[in-house]
Parts: C-alpha cells; structure tokens; sequence
C-alpha cells in the first residue's frame, strides 16, 4: 500500500507543471506607460471623466497584459499563456531548436532578452522567460535532443 501511495505521488508531480513568469523589460514597459500617460495629460482638458478613467482603463489593461505571461512546461508539453486565457500548447518532443534572441517582433514576451523555440518543421515562437538558463536545463532534461544556441555571456 505504500508502494502505491509512493507510486500515485511520482506520477503526480511528473504531470504538474512547472510555471516560469515571463521577464518584463523596462525598455518596454517604460515607452509604453510614457506614451499612455502624456495622451492621457494632454486629454485632460478635452476629455470627459469618462473618457479619462476609460484611457486609465486601457492602460492598466496593457499592463496587466506584460504581467500575465507565462510559461508552463509538463512532461510533454509547453503552454504560453497570454492575458491569463489565451493559450498555445507546444508538444516539447517537437521543439528543435533554441536560440537566444533580442527580436522585437511582436510576441508572447514583455521584455526583448528573449529566446526563440522553433518547433515542427518551420514554426517559431519567441518567449521570454524570467530564468532562461532554469527553462532551457527543464526543457532538455525533457528533451536532451534540443539544440541550444546561446550568447557567449550565458554559457556555462
């Protein structure tokens, strides 16, 4: 009975998954609130209260948007969550490849100290995850095939 017991646990922490948070990047975050904040100044005197609290709505809403990624990997897959409930699951036995990147196109990552994880044949998302070393060590212990292209700085 205690084997069993031993058993059940193993299995349940080999389907939980880990969550890492997505990285926030004030080269990002900065521009965006200056921008949101001085349209919101200079509206002050056209705009209706309305109109303003809707303006600080959106802006908090952006935010938060920066703060709800994140990164889950399982056994066998890697989800990207944006916004608490949008979804994109990644089967980890198809990643191929990750390379360190600093694109700035638009993507599941708050901040450009990214990493691209191409998978399938010709897919590709980039991501930023908080700890990237502790991210890529899980996903190849799951996967040791991936392939890891990193900056000299980050190399162990």
């Amino acid at each position: 009975m205690e084997e069993e017991k031993q058993h059940s646990a193993k299995q349940e922490a080999s389907t939980k998954g880990v969550v890492y948070p997505s990285k926030v990047g004030l080269e990002l975050l900065v521009p965006f609130i200056l921008i949101f904040g001085i349209a919101i100044v200079l509206s002050f005197e056209k705009s209706s209260l309305i109109d303003v609290i809707v303006q600080f709505g959106l802006m908090f809403a952006f935010i938060a948007l920066f703060f709800s990624i994140s990164y889950e990997v399982t056994d066998e897959v890697l989800t990207v969550t944006t916004f608490f409930f949008i979804k994109k699951s990644i089967l980890i036995k198809d990643i191929t490849r990750i390379v360190e990147s600093n694109n700035p196109l638009s993507s599941p990552a708050a901040s450009l100290d990214r990493l691209e994880v191409y998978y399938g044949k010709y897919s590709g998302t980039i991501i930023s995850p908080r700890d990237k070393m502790k991210f890529i060590e899980h996903l190849k212990r799951l996967s040791p095939s991936i392939q890891v292209d990193l900056k000299k700085k980050n190399k162990k």
